[in-house]
């Protein structure tokens, strides 16, 4: 899970620069620590299967990176990676 947010990090900040128009798409590792501070603030008892704590790591980069993106083209993307990610 270390490395696939450290890997969807280094993606995130690979594929969406920073623009005039996108000048918010800036991503540092206090990005990843936010993943992390989600994840260890979610109740164990939710967590029963593996797979469970996929969508779980899913959904808070989500949160902290996609959330970020303003056109659906670079929402599809984003998403597209985390498909990747998650197999």
């Amino acid at each position: 899970m270390v490395s696939a947010t450290i890997s969807t990090y280094q993606e995130t900040c690979k594929r969406f620069r920073p623009t005039p128009a996108k000048s918010h798409y800036t991503y540092n590792l206090r990005d990843v620590s936010k993943v992390f501070q989600g994840i260890a603030k979610s109740d164990p008892r939710a967590i029963p299967e593996d797979n469970n704590l996929i969508k779980l790591w899913a959904h808070e980069c989500m949160r902290v990176f996609q959330d970020r993106l303003i056109s659906m083209d670079d929402r599809d993307q984003f998403f597209a990676l985390m498909q990747e990610k998650c197999t």
